[in-house]
């Protein structure tokens, strides 16, 4: 049984908002001055509206499922994060692997390296998922709204 997405909206915070920043950032250049901060604000707001309308999605502002999927599925952008690669995806991961308790937070350095890929895979066995150290959709899913 998979966890409903949760929904963020203005006035939202924590790290599921912190991870949020973190993807936005990656998604596009033109965003990479979007704070990491946790506190969803006018400016996350302005970003997740702006891409919702380039996932053709209906634009209202607001993280819920369908927005969700959009931004972890790898295809809208580029989100699937493996081994050797560096950045506001990853760090992203890194946050929620905090989150649940799989990684320091001395460890949200934005770097895939061994620490963060045996967090990965730790996380995967934990949760039923196949074991392959990928930061995927169904990880992505996983990594957010897992209840430890």
């Amino acid at each position: 049984m998979t966890n409903p997405w949760p929904v963020l909206r203005r006035g939202s915070h924590g790290p599921d908002v912190t991870t949020l920043q973190f993807i936005l950032r990656a998604a596009r250049d033109a965003w990479r001055h979007l704070a990491a901060d946790g506190d969803y604000g006018p400016k996350t707001e302005e970003i997740v509206r702006a891409f919702q309308g380039f996932a053709g999605i209906t634009v209202d502002g607001v993280v819920g499922p369908v927005t969700w999927d959009k931004l972890t599925d790898g295809h809208t952008i580029g989100s699937i994060v493996r081994p050797g690669e560096h950045g506001d995806f990853v760090r992203a991961a890194q946050t929620e692997l905090h989150k649940q308790g799989y990684l320091a937070a001395s460890g949200i350095d934005g770097i895939f390296g061994p620490h963060t890929e045996a967090a990965v895979r730790r996380f995967q066995e934990d949760v039923g998922l196949t074991v392959d150290g990928v930061v995927g959709p169904h990880t992505w899913r996983q990594l957010v709204t897992h209840k430890r």
